[in-house]
């Protein structure tokens, strides 16, 4: 296993790959259970304390983690889950 500095060499390496930072149009149609799962795996993902996504959040522009948020969000929004994520995520303890 690579150490934490070893690993985020490695990601800034990959970041830096000429055409990462150009945008791209992803067209994908997801169910709204794969959607409500998406949005759970990017905000445990980014409240995650160690591991890969900690590392690479490490390296990423501070304002990429509230980009992804934002995506999350609006995967919610356009698929008509806000309210329900909501009141689901009241009951989380």
């Amino acid at each position: 296993m690579k150490s934490g500095n070893e690993m985020e060499g490695m990601l800034e390496i990959l970041l830096s790959v000429p055409g990462m930072e150009e945008n791209v149009k992803v067209g994908i149609n997801l169910s709204r259970k794969q959607v409500m799962l998406m949005n759970n795996v990017i905000r445990e993902g980014l409240a995650a304390k160690g591991g890969m996504v900690e590392d690479l959040i490490k390296v990423l522009p501070d304002e990429s983690g509230a980009s992804l948020q934002q995506m999350a969000d609006e995967l919610l929004e356009k698929a008509g889950l806000t309210t329900l994520h909501a009141k689901i995520s009241k009951f989380k303890m």
